[in-house]
């Protein structure tokens, strides 16, 4: 009996570390997805298949939830930064946990924290950390360079 235990168990973990490994290689496309996608193309339909309808996203105003919260904070910050181009700099995957740090760089066209356009190339990164669950982005927290973004734009 002993003989065939241990086989078993190295299968069952095998067949679970496959399939932890297949879930988190999902989960960093769908992010990688939403930054070509959403954020760099402005490709909002995207949102409708990979955010969830009770997602929340921290720049939401008014406790907006769903894809179509979303929808309109990435059409705000495209009008103020219509060429946005995101990168992702690191990403790591753990199950349902996606941590990406980002940077993004684009030329001010629209007004933001009361500045009105200045025409400048602004560079500014952040990290954000998502939950997936069956395949929808659920969850977010984030933080990013708000002041040094502040202090590109003010420069004279």
């Amino acid at each position: 009996m002993k003989k065939f235990l241990m086989p078993l168990i190295f299968l069952v973990f095998s067949i679970s570390c496959q399939d932890k490994q297949a879930m988190e290689e999902r989960n960093a496309r769908i992010i990688e997805l939403y930054v070509e996608e959403i954020l760099n193309k402005g490709n909002l339909t995207v949102a409708d298949s990979i955010i969830g309808d009770n997602f929340l996203d921290p720049a939401s105003v008014a406790g907006e939830k769903g894809p179509d919260a979303l929808k309109r904070v990435i059409s705000y910050f495209r009008s103020t930064f219509p060429d946005l181009k995101v990168t992702i700099n690191e990403i790591v995957t753990d199950q349902d946990k996606v941590v990406w740090k980002w940077t993004a760089q684009a030329s001010h066209q629209g007004e933001i924290f009361d500045i009105p356009p200045t025409n400048k190339m602004v560079t500014f990164s952040g990290i954000i950390i998502d939950k997936i669950h069956d395949g929808k982005i659920v969850q977010r927290q984030g933080i990013w360079d708000r002041l040094g973004l502040k202090e590109q734009l003010l420069v004279k």
